[in-house]
C-alpha cells in the first residue's frame, strides 16, 4: 500500500497534471497503453505537423476535466458518490476501442470504436474494480443506457468535445484557444443535459464558433480528406488480399498497421506505401461544387476542372459514398483513363453541414431555455458557411492533366452511376474526430 505521502501525476499539454494514482490499474494496462501509438487525428498530421499527438493524450484529459466537473456534481448534490467515479473512468476509457489511424478504418469492418470498445471492457474488469469503478455500470454508459454518458459525449459541450478542441488548437497552432476555464466553472447538468449558466453563454458561444473554424480550416480540409481516402484505400487493399479478420486489425496501432503494409510484396501495395512514405500525394483534377459555390475552389494556376452542379447531384452521390462503392467508381474511372486502378482517387465531402454546432442548452437560475429558440440566426449562419464545404474530388497519382482534359467524360461517367439508383443504400463517408 503507498504512503499518504505517495503522489503520481502525468503531464500533459497544454499545461495539465492529470493524478493517476486512482486509476493506475487501468493506466498500465497493455490495452491501455496501446493508446500511446494510436493518432488522435489520423492523416490530419499529412497538413500540419504538429497534429501528433495520440489518443492516450487525450483520454487522459478528457478523464482530468470529467472528474473535476463529476467532483463539483457531487458536492452540489446532483451525482451520487458511485457516479461520481464512473462516469470519469468512463471518459478514460471511452475511446479504447479505437484501432490504428483512429475513425479511419470504421468503414472497413462490420463495427466502430464504440462496439469494439464496448467488448474491450470485458477484458478490463480487474483493473476497473481496482481503480474503485464498476464495469456493468460504464458498460452501460458505453451502450448509452445510462443518460449520464452525455456528461462525456454530448455534442455540444461534453467532456470529449472541450478536450479535444483544446488539445487540437493547441498541438496544431491554429486559431484562438477555446474558454474551456469558464464553461467548467459554469458548467451543470440539468434533467439529464449539460446546462451553461448564462453568464458564461458567451464562452459556450465561442467553443462551437472554434469548433466551426477547425471543421472549415483543419477537418474539412482538401488534403486531409485526399489523404484519408488514399491511406483508405491502401489499408482496404491489404484487407482483401489477406483477408484479415477485423478483431486482428483493431488490435494493431499505426505503426505496427503500416509495418505490415511495408514488409507486403505486392506490387500494387509497394507502389502506394511508396507514395505514402515520399509524401507524393494524389493530385485533383478534377472538383464538382456547388453551382453556386464554385468560387470557393482555390485553383492556383493548377490543372484543375472546377465544375458546378445542382445541390441534387450531391445528394444523389451519398449512397456511393462508401469505400466499397468508391472503390467500383474509381474502378471505372481508371478504366476510363487507361491507368491502374489503384491510382485513381474520389473523395466526396457529402452533408457538411452535418458538422454544424448542436444546440446550446442555457440556464438562469435553473431555468433552461435553447439558444436555438431563442437565436435561431447564430445556428443557420454557421450551416450556411459549411454548404461551401460540399464537393466530390477526382484526384490521380501522377499527371493531374489527364482528369482534367477528361473532366466531361469522368463528368458523364458519375451522372449515369448515381441515376442507377442502388438496392442498398451504405453509410456516408465521414471524417470525424
Amino acid at each position: 500500500m503507498n504512503s499518504k505521502y505517495y503522489k503520481k501525476y502525468i503531464r500533459i499539454p497544454p499545461g495539465e497534471s492529470i493524478d493517476i494514482r486512482g486509476i493506475f490499474p487501468i493506466i498500465q494496462h497493455p490495452l491501455f497503453q496501446r493508446l500511446r501509438s494510436v493518432s488522435q487525428l489520423s492523416n490530419i498530421l499529412f497538413v500540419f505537423p504538429g497534429a501528433s499527438h495520440n489518443r492516450f493524450e487525450h483520454v487522459l484529459g478528457v478523464y482530468g476535466k470529467a472528474f473535476r466537473f463529476c467532483a463539483q456534481l457531487y458536492k452540489d448534490g446532483i451525482l451520487t458518490k458511485k457516479e461520481s467515479i464512473n462516469v470519469p473512468i468512463f471518459g478514460l476509457l471511452h475511446d479504447i476501442g479505437h484501432g490504428p489511424f483512429s475513425h479511419l478504418i470504421e468503414e472497413l469492418t462490420p463495427y466502430d470504436h464504440d462496439k469494439n470498445g464496448f467488448r474491450i471492457i470485458d477484458e478490463l474488469k480487474k483493473a476497473i474494480k481496482e481503480s474503485g469503478g464498476d464495469p456493468a455500470f460504464i458498460k452501460n454508459l458505453f451502450g448509452r443506457k445510462n443518460l449520464l454518458y452525455r456528461i462525456i459525449m454530448d455534442k455540444n459541450l461534453g467532456m470529449d468535445k472541450l478536450d479535444y478542441l483544446e488539445r487540437d488548437i493547441y498541438h496544431i497552432g491554429f486559431g484562438q484557444r477555446p474558454d474551456v476555464e469558464t464553461v467548467l466553472n459554469y458548467l451543470s447538468y440539468i434533467d439529464d443535459n449539460l446546462v451553461i449558466d448564462k453568464k458564461a453563454l458567451e464562452s459556450a458561444k465561442q467553443v462551437q464558433r472554434l469548433y466551426t473554424y477547425m471543421y472549415k480550416e483543419v477537418y474539412l480540409h482538401k488534403s486531409s480528406l485526399i489523404a484519408k481516402r488514399f491511406l483508405q484505400k491502401m489499408i482496404s487493399l491489404w484487407i482483401s488480399l489477406h483477408h484479415i479478420d477485423p478483431e486482428e486489425l483493431w488490435l494493431m496501432n499505426d505503426q505496427e498497421l503500416m509495418a505490415h503494409i511495408y514488409m507486403d510484396s505486392d506490387l500494387r501495395l509497394k507502389f502506394l506505401y511508396s507514395v505514402y512514405s515520399k509524401r507524393t500525394a494524389p493530385s485533383t483534377g478534377l472538383v464538382f461544387r456547388v453551382n453556386h459555390k464554385k468560387f470557393r475552389e482555390r485553383i492556383a494556376g493548377k490543372k484543375i476542372k472546377v465544375v458546378g452542379e445542382k445541390p441534387e447531384f450531391f445528394k444523389s452521390f451519398e449512397p456511393y459514398a462508401s469505400p466499397e462503392k468508391l472503390e467500383s467508381i474509381e474502378s471505372q474511372i481508371a478504366h476510363l483513363l487507361k491507368v491502374p486502378e489503384h491510382t485513381v482517387l474520389v473523395v466526396p465531402t457529402l452533408n457538411p453541414w452535418r458538422f454544424a454546432p448542436e444546440d446550446i442548452l442555457y440556464h438562469d437560475e435553473g431555468v433552461v431555455y435553447s439558444l436555438k429558440d431563442t437565436q435561431p440566426e447564430y445556428f443557420e449562419s454557421m450551416k450556411g458557411e459549411l454548404e461551401e464545404y460540399l464537393s466530390i474530388r477526382v484526384c490521380i497519382i501522377g499527371n493531374r492533366t489527364l482528369v482534367h482534359d477528361n473532366a466531361e467524360k469522368i463528368h458523364s461517367l458519375l451522372k449515369k452511376i448515381v441515376s442507377s439508383k442502388p438496392a442498398i443504400k451504405t453509410k456516408n463517408l465521414e471524417l470525424r474526430v
